[in-house]
């Protein structure tokens, strides 16, 4: 692990080989600081991982962390060259979510997902870039990231107060799975502003507080019976958030008039 952390420290190599059981550290996790731009000066990087003993667990995980693709020993050089064809020829769009940044995996839809810069193909190809075109395409890309992590905060919302408001007008109550839901909802607004600040969707960030605002109130119900009135606002701010990050409202002037529309706190 030692010696893949230095070549990436000092230097920028078109694709990385690496078993994923070192002795000196996690390879896995090592790849999931990559993604999130945390460890060398790629993201993109081409990834292909070697599993020696491949048990679902095992490949589960390294499946999850960001490679691209996954062989298990023995290999053979032929079956490595087919997979360096593919990183060259058909590489995955990057997908993003909660807890995953990297090539699309089976479950998910790459429609809309983000074209990684991919030197390996470039060198493959006779291509000619400069560090500086290859820094503008990753800083471009990285910048497609950042705007997926932040859809992803509304996403997050939407399938928790989606959730929640079914839940809470059938049991007219507070119990154990409703407050883990409103936990849960809570930790994404309380999180959202500072990954929400300097960007084009700041404005968003009042909707993100007034949904926390009412669920910190349904949370603090006298008697665990919420006010039915916060319960129909947690739907309406859902929605002008998810309308937020699709463009149809883009200014802080049109969320307060819609916060102070729905009357929410």
């Amino acid at each position: 692990m030692a010696s893949i952390k230095d070549v990436l420290a000092k230097g920028s190599p078109d694709l990385l080989i690496a078993s994923c059981e070192l002795k000196d550290g996690d390879f896995i996790d090592y790849i999931k600081e990559i993604r999130r731009g945390n460890a060398g000066h790629n993201p993109f990087i081409p990834i292909i991982t070697l599993i020696e003993t491949p048990t679902p667990e095992l490949v589960a995980r390294v499946v999850e962390s960001g490679t691209d693709t996954v062989i298990a020993k023995p290999i053979s050089t032929a079956q490595l060259l087919d997979r360096i064809d593919d990183l060259i020829e058909s590489r995955k769009k990057f997908v993003v979510s909660e807890a995953y940044v990297g090539p699309a995996r089976r479950k998910d839809n790459a429609e809309g997902g983000i074209e990684a810069p991919n030197t390996l193909r470039a060198k493959a190809i006779g291509e000619k870039l400069s560090f500086a075109e290859v820094e503008a395409m990753i800083s471009q890309a990285m910048a497609q990231i950042q705007i997926a992590s932040l859809d992803v905060i509304g996403a997050q919302i939407a399938a928790h107060v989606t959730n929640l408001v079914p839940m809470l007008e059938r049991a007219g109550r507070l119990d154990p799975s409703i407050r883990q839901e409103l936990l849960s909802l809570l930790d994404i607004t309380d999180g959202s502003s500072d990954k929400l600040s300097g960007s084009k969707f700041e404005h968003v960030t009042e909707l993100c507080e007034s949904v926390g605002n009412v669920a910190s109130a349904i949370l603090a119900a006298r008697g665990g019976a919420p006010d039915p009135r916060d319960i129909q606002l947690l739907k309406p701010l859902s929605q002008a958030i998810q309308a937020c990050f699709s463009g149809a409202i883009t200014s802080a002037v049109q969320v307060s008039a819609i916060v102070q529309q729905i009357g929410a706190r």
